[in-house]
């Protein structure tokens, strides 16, 4: 059986890394939840660029239908003049004109036909990706939910270890307690430890007859290289 001053202080220790895992695990909470966060937005941000995406194609649509109302304009012209032109050389360099003019339109044309199969292409898609947001984003929201509330449940667990830690704390001898809430301070693996064998069971590194034969009496003692608290577990 472990001295009265091993078991008291067990009980704190107990208390203070179960505080630890918890704060650890709560500094992981927000990490996670921008990741989910991020995953989230990416799905709505496929519908955003997909609406982009037709906006710019329904702008080249709309320049088109512009230039070829602007190309039609200068044929209208260009017939209305050939009318009150007397020479047959000037007359057939404005048919060559208005015949250049047309292939421009028929050109202009063929993009528009490609540019309505691909805002037909452009409505599917959107359609497709908006149907496809809720259940995608839907597991992921239930996700961040119940991490949030997580974060609250450790937040109330450390709330009430936080309460009992004082009465634990009081129990403990009052020549171990600064070393050890020194070294917990330090957070590097916990300040009382067991002797696994004649090592430390912290630094592993092996200890001093004196230090173990104190170990064995049931004194407080302290590791000679890394100064935690060792004692030897009698069982």
């Amino acid at each position: 059986m472990a001295a009265s001053w091993v078991e008291n202080l067990l009980k704190l220790q107990d208390l203070d890394m179960e505080i630890r895992r918890l704060k650890l695990r709560l500094t992981m909470i927000p990490k996670e939840a921008e990741k989910l966060q991020a995953e989230i937005t990416a799905v709505e941000n496929k519908v955003k660029l997909l609406r982009g995406r037709k906006s710019e194609h329904e702008l080249a649509y709309k320049k088109n239908e512009d230039s070829i109302a602007e190309l039609n304009s200068k044929i209208e012209k260009l017939r209305q003049q050939s009318d009150l032109v007397k020479k047959n050389t000037e007359y057939q360099a404005m048919l060559g004109s208005i015949a250049m003019l047309k292939k421009s339109i028929s050109d202009l044309e063929t993009d528009q036909l490609e540019l309505m199969e691909t805002l037909e292409k452009d409505n599917a898609a959107i359609q497709e990706a908006i149907k496809n947001v809720k259940p995608q984003t839907a597991p992921l929201r239930e996700e961040l939910a119940e991490m949030a509330e997580l974060a609250s449940d450790i937040k109330r667990r450390g709330r009430e270890l936080l309460a009992k830690r004082p009465e634990l704390r009081n129990m403990v001898d009052n020549e171990v307690l600064p070393r050890y809430e020194q070294l917990l301070q330090k957070n590097n693996g916990q300040p009382l430890v067991s002797a696994e064998g004649d090592k430390c069971g912290n630094c592993h590194l092996r200890l001093t007859p004196q230090t173990l034969n104190q170990a064995r009496s049931g004194a407080i003692c302290f590791c000679d290289n890394c100064m935690h608290i060792v004692y030897i577990d009698q069982e």
